[in-house]
């Protein structure tokens, strides 16, 4: 698990929801020593604190988790698809382009 990466994510979505450590901590219900452990990478939550965590900044796990997981890559597509719905058409297909010529350099390696 990368623990960091799952670290820099909840800190986001803390920093997102405007809470500083120990307001975000005591809506949780850990310490705030706790959650700046967790969040530098350096402990990382049972599954049942990973939950609150969770649910208390509304973060989606497998937008969390992402780094760590298999199948994580779905999740990352998924938000690459999201980023590409707000461009025009004509920039989308650059995008599409510029990445269709980078997985196909990828593949020929």
């Amino acid at each position: 698990m990368d623990s960091r990466s799952l670290g820099r994510k909840l800190k986001a979505y803390r920093a997102k929801a405007g809470w500083n450590v120990e307001e975000c901590s005591e809506r949780i219900g850990i310490s705030a020593r706790y959650l700046t452990d967790i969040e530098r990478g350096a402990k990382v939550p049972k599954l049942e604190t990973f939950i609150l965590i969770l649910n208390t900044l509304a973060a989606p796990a497998d937008d969390v988790l992402q780094d760590s997981l298999v199948a994580g890559y779905e999740a990352k597509s998924n938000y690459i698809l999201k980023k590409l719905e707000v461009l025009d058409v004509t920039r989308r297909k650059q995008a599409l382009d510029i990445l269709d010529g980078v997985i196909s350099s990828l593949k020929n390696d």
